[in-house]
């Protein structure tokens, strides 16, 4: 089967219809991933130029979406339902008890979520997922620029669920850091500095570890793991050994050793291994 766009015949790469063929699967992720790459590649070449402000990493993101929907244009639905700030959507349970509905990613739902949950469900191509991704993102800057503290918070929820849609609907994993990069990092103190907010930097800095993980940007990793260690009020032994073993794939064998030495709840015999091959080896390369 063959479509026409824009005056040319497309195949079913780009359209998303129940019943397409395993191959036509196939193509279009491993097309769409070649995207990720290649934008990836890139970006790696600019940033190692030298460093990307977050002016220019939304450049970067806009030219992108532009680029993958033929429009500059993404302006945000009149539809979007008008609880779109709640923090979270409010349920009934059998016993007739309100309680707030926590998504299993751990982000507060919101009214605009779900909307727009529903319209990546509904896309029938590539395009369209860019499209909306771009869309929801226009909404992201419209929250964080309110100045009012629950609308920044779901602008936030909004930037971390724009960033899996790219890694998984859109399979562009490129998309999917840069979104973290852009909207994320930079917002972290939003959270921080608001002691009720259903949200927290735990959360935000988990999904750009996914992002960066997925996307093989190490540097970007090691950032994220930082940013989560010194910004968390209590930051976890997990995220202190995962530092250290990338510390210590970068050569970096000092550092890994100053945070493997901070760690008081992993007290496993391969643990206490590694701590000591690494305690000899810092002690060699001193000598």
């Amino acid at each position: 089967m063959r479509l026409k766009r824009r005056g040319r015949a497309t195949d079913m790469t780009t359209k998303l219809t129940p019943g397409f063929s395993r191959r036509a699967i196939v193509i279009a992720i491993f097309g769409a991933a070649l995207l990720g790459v290649g934008g990836w590649m890139l970006y790696s070449k600019l940033a190692g130029q030298q460093p990307q402000t977050t002016a220019q990493v939304k450049r970067s993101i806009w030219k992108f979406l532009a680029k993958q929907t033929g429009s500059k244009t993404f302006k945000a639905p009149a539809d979007i339902p008008t609880n779109a700030v709640a923090a979270a959507v409010i349920v009934t349970n059998k016993a007739g008890r309100i309680r707030p509905t926590i998504p299993k990613a751990g982000l507060p739902e919101s009214g605009v979520s779900a909307y727009f949950r529903a319209q990546q469900a509904q896309a029938a191509s590539y395009p369209e997922i860019f499209r909306l991704i771009g869309q929801q993102l226009t909404v992201v800057e419209q929250l964080l620029e309110s100045g009012e503290s629950r609308q920044q918070v779901t602008g936030l929820v909004l930037a971390s669920e724009a960033s899996a849609y790219a890694r998984t609907n859109a399979v562009n994993l490129w998309l999917g850091a840069r979104i973290c990069e852009a909207y994320l990092w930079p917002n972290l103190s939003m959270v921080e500095t608001n002691s009720r907010s259903p949200l927290t930097t735990d959360t935000l800095l988990n999904t750009c570890e996914k992002a960066f993980r997925d996307a093989g940007e190490t540097n970007n990793m090691i950032r994220n793991y930082e940013y989560l260690i010194t910004k968390s009020k209590r930051p976890s032994d997990s995220a202190r050994y995962r530092l250290a073993r990338l510390y210590q794939d970068q050569g970096e064998d000092a550092k890994a050793l100053a945070l493997m030495k901070q760690i008081k709840t992993i007290k496993t015999p391969r643990f206490e291994w590694e701590l000591a091959t690494l305690e000899k080896r810092v002690s060699a390369q001193k000598k």
